[in-house]
Parts: C-alpha cells; sequence; structure tokens
C-alpha cells in the first residue's frame, strides 16, 4: 500500500512539473512576428492536460514485476514468429549504448539553441520540446501498463536471476527508448526546417532523425529488452509526436479545441485542425 501511495505521488509530482512547465512558457505569451509558431491556450492547455492525464493514469493502473515462480512458467508459443527470435538475445553492453543514446537523445533539441532565430522565439521552442516529451512519456507508459508484455529476455537462461525480478520486467510493450529517441530527433529536424525552410542541413538532420533512433531500437533488441514489434511502435509513436507538435503550432495551421454543451446536459468536446 505504502509503495503504491508512493508510486502515485512520485507521478504526481512528474504531472505537476510537466503541466507547470507548459504553462509557464504559455504564460509568457506569443512569439515574435518572425517566429513560425503560434501558441493557444485552448491547443496547449490540451496538450498539457492530457499528458498529465496519461501519467497520472500510468500510476494509478494497478501493476507488479513478475516473479521467478511466474517467470518460470512463461511460454514461447504465444509469441509471433516475427518477434520470436528476440527471447534468444541479451547484452549488458547493448543495454548500456540504449541509454547512452536515449540521455543523448533529449538533450539533443538543445542544440537548435545555437540557431539565433530559435534563442530569439526561446519561449516557443521550450514549449514544444516540452510538450513532445511529456506527450510521449505519457503514452509510453500508459501503454506499458496496460499491456505489461513480459520482457524477451525472461524467456531465456542469460540474464541472471536478479536482473529478472527487476521493477520493469514486464514493461515491454513498447520500447520507451526508442520513443523518447525518436521524438527527440524528428523534433530536432522539424523545427530546423520551420525556422530555416532552405537550410543545406536539412537532409543530414533528417537522415540523423531516421537512424538514431533505429540504431536505439537496435541496442534495445539486441539487448534482449524489447521485440521487434515493441521497438517498431515505439519509433512510429515518438517520430509522429516530433513531426505533429510543431506542425499543430504552425502559423499557417488553425487548431480549435472547445466544448459544447449537449441538451442532456452532456459536455461534448470537439477538436478541428485547418491549414491556411
Amino acid at each position: 500500500m505504502l509503495s503504491t501511495t508512493y508510486k502515485v505521488l512520485k507521478t504526481m509530482k512528474r504531472v505537476l512539473i510537466s503541466i507547470i512547465i507548459m504553462t509557464s512558457v504559455l504564460v509568457l505569451g506569443q512569439g515574435k512576428n518572425t517566429s513560425p509558431y503560434s501558441t493557444s491556450k485552448s491547443l496547449d492547455l490540451t496538450i498539457a492536460s492530457l499528458s498529465g492525464g496519461l501519467l497520472l493514469g500510468s500510476a494509478l493502473i494497478d501493476y507488479s514485476p513478475m516473479s521467478l515462480e511466474d517467470i518460470s512458467i512463461l511460454s514461447a508459443d504465444n509469441i509471433p514468429d516475427y518477434d520470436s527470435k528476440a527471447i534468444k538475445n541479451w547484452s549488458l553492453k547493448s543495454i548500456k549504448m540504449s541509454d547512452i543514446l536515449l540521455y543523448s537523445s533529449i538533450a539533443a533539441p538543445g542544440l537548435l539553441l545555437m540557431d539565433l532565430k530559435v534563442r530569439d522565439d526561446y519561449h516557443a521552442f521550450y514549449l514544444l520540446w516540452a510538450e513532445s516529451l511529456f506527450l510521449t512519456l505519457g503514452i509510453t507508459n500508459l501503454t506499458k501498463v496496460l499491456v505489461q508484455r513480459p520482457r524477451p529476455y525472461l524467456y531465456g537462461k542469460k540474464a541472471s536471476a536478479e536482473f529478472k525480478q527487476k521493477n520493469d520486467n514486464r514493461k515491454s510493450f513498447f520500447s520507451g527508448h526508442t520513443s523518447i529517441s525518436a521524438v527527440s530527433c524528428f523534433l530536432i529536424a522539424t523545427m530546423h526546417d520551420d525556422y530555416n525552410p532552405s537550410s543545406k542541413l536539412s537532409p543530414y538532420l533528417w537522415s540523423g532523425a531516421l537512424f538514431v533512433p533505429a540504431l536505439t531500437a537496435y541496442y534495445r533488441y539486441e539487448a534482449g529488452k524489447h521485440f521487434l514489434s515493441d521497438v517498431a511502435a515505439g519509433y512510429l509513436v515518438g517520430s509522429t509526436i516530433g513531426v505533429l507538435i510543431p506542425k499543430l503550432h504552425k502559423k499557417s495551421s488553425e487548431v480549435n479545441f472547445g466544448l459544447t454543451l449537449q441538451s442532456d446536459g452532456k459536455l461534448r468536446p470537439h477538436l478541428s485542425y485547418s491549414r491556411f
């Protein structure tokens, strides 16, 4: 009971931090007229609330790691053929390499601040960076505790019993390392293009955006931490959000969100998106 309460309080702290970061940046107001982005309280508060709700929901769902007894009766018979080879994988070196790529990816968007245009529009940059990260983290965490898929290394004999009992041993789907790496890298490429439409660096940044998350996914797969479908889903989710969040804020786009009071007294949310 105490551990559950602690987990909820810890997650609520993260939720509050994420909402404070996004709303405080939003309160600073619109960027300069030269900014390619515009902020909208209805859109940004919706994203902040959604991210917070996902993170909080992931903490409230009942989750506990698999015991050695449960692990001993795992069967690979139900694993799809395209995922079955992953159960043979195990590598501590690959785990370390994937961690290095993860933390590097999280910090990488900060390199955009070397661009004067981005520095002058820092509040929009920080807002989009925070929204992308927290939304990806929320979707990833909630999916993990809902699916509760055992990690591939649990099926083999290479990992130690101590390692197999780690708290995250059934959080395989989907890969958080891959989704966070993807959202960070695709955010860099997308925002750089928006600030510098004719930049000669764009092909290299997009190549990096494609390659770095793929390399992260490879190491997570080789480590025995994830199945092929886990890293593929993480790549898809992260890359989509990394492109979507900046596009929703482009000045050439308009996003409207609101609530409509229906005749039965219920509130119905509505969301529309248009480009012009």
